[in-house]
Order: C-alpha cells, then structure tokens, then sequence
C-alpha cells in the first residue's frame, strides 16, 4: 500500500510540475505576442520613415505601390492594404504618373515626389 501512495504522490508531483511548466509558457508566449507586434504608428507616418531612408536617385526613378508594401509591415503583422498605402502616400504629397500599356509592358504606375514647381 505504501507503494502504491508513493507512486500517486510522484504522479500528482509530475503533474503539478508540468501545469506550472505549462503556465510559465503560457506566460511567456503571450509576452512574445505583444513583444511582436507592438502598437504601430499610422501608415503615413511609418512610409515617411521609409521614405526618408530611400535614396533620392532611387525616388526620382518612381517608386511602385508594391514595393513599398513589401518593405511595410501591415496590421496584425501582414501587408498594409495597397489602398490604404496609396492613400497614404498620396497625403504625403507624391504623384502618380501612369504608363500605359506597350508591346513590352502592360499597364504600370510610379509614384514621383512632388515636383518643386
């Protein structure tokens, strides 16, 4: 009977161990969660850091909305919503210049900073 008592007390210790390991984990991976993704200023304010950081030569060649949203992170850790970037963008003074279809290339568009004139 005594061996049986010892076995049940080892049994619940190993349980209790792993609900706390469990816990602790829990803990853990909840302050990853958060430490991942953190509360993200608004998309205009994150593409003018972006922007601020491309080389003016790389600007004035146009900059695709696709592009851009692939050095972005969105919401809940996707992509921004193109439309949104484009709205954003748009706030942030740059023009769109649209290149129509060639025999080369179908349709494209670039966004330009503004011109100075």
């Amino acid at each position: 009977m005594a061996n049986k008592t010892n076995k049940r007390t080892a049994f619940s210790e190993e349980i209790i161990g792993a609900l706390a390991a469990y816990s602790q984990g829990q803990h853990f991976t909840t302050l990853t969660k958060e430490a991942a993704n953190p509360i993200l200023p608004p998309l205009h304010k994150r593409l003018q850091k972006l922007l601020d950081t491309l080389p003016m030569s790389e600007q004035r060649r146009g900059l695709s909305l696709l592009d851009l949203q692939v050095r972005l992170r969105g919401r809940k850790g996707g992509l921004p919503h193109i439309g949104e970037l484009g709205a954003a963008i748009r706030r942030l003074g740059w023009q769109r210049r649209r290149r129509w279809s060639d025999h080369d290339a179908a349709f494209a568009a670039k966004w330009y900073p503004k011109d100075p004139n």
